[in-house]
């Protein structure tokens, strides 16, 4: 019994050093995603009316009116962005819901790319593109968001999701 405990422990032990040491971490030039929660997301201004159901977890919508809302991108410099994804649930025929990657620098910003628009299923659409007029990130002049339109209510964000790979040096 003894024996069994070591070697049990032993495996563990070997497992855990390789994850610390980062012999598990994404092969170079691998694709990597980033999620991020309806709670990353915060108004654009202080006049949006809203509410993220469920203590903070659930789905971000609002009360009355349209809304935007923002969320930083972190990502590694020199990372390619390939695809940007938001998860929304439309239940209106007035309104819509759409997202864009949004590259702000100290005196303009820029539009990288667009989802297509929401379209009133009722169920949760996955909304994505691929097409990213400027995928490569330079944190030396740019910060990144997302950047989620609700037009009204009854439009509402579940999450969204960036993929990107970080080129070989």
């Amino acid at each position: 019994m003894r024996t069994w405990l070591i070697a049990v422990l032993a495996v563990g032990l070997t497992a855990w050093t390789s994850h610390a040491s980062g012999m598990d971490a994404h092969p170079a030039d691998s694709p990597r995603e980033v999620k991020f929660a309806p709670v990353a997301f915060q108004p654009a201004n202080a006049a949006t009316h809203h509410t993220i159901e469920e203590g903070g977890l659930g789905r971000l919508c609002t009360a009355r009116g349209s809304g935007y809302f923002v969320a930083p991108v972190q990502l590694e410099d020199g990372a390619v962005i390939q695809e940007v994804t938001v998860f929304l649930e439309d239940d209106s025929h007035d309104s819509l819901g759409m997202m864009s990657l949004v590259r702000r620098q100290l005196e303009r910003f820029d539009i990288l790319a667009l989802t297509p628009v929401s379209v009133g299923t009722g169920e949760v659409e996955t909304l994505s593109t691929t097409a990213i007029s400027a995928p490569v990130i330079d944190n030396q002049d740019a910060t990144y968001l997302l950047q989620v339109l609700l037009s009204g209510p009854g439009v509402c964000l579940y999450g969204a999701q960036v993929r990107y790979r970080v080129p070989v040096n």
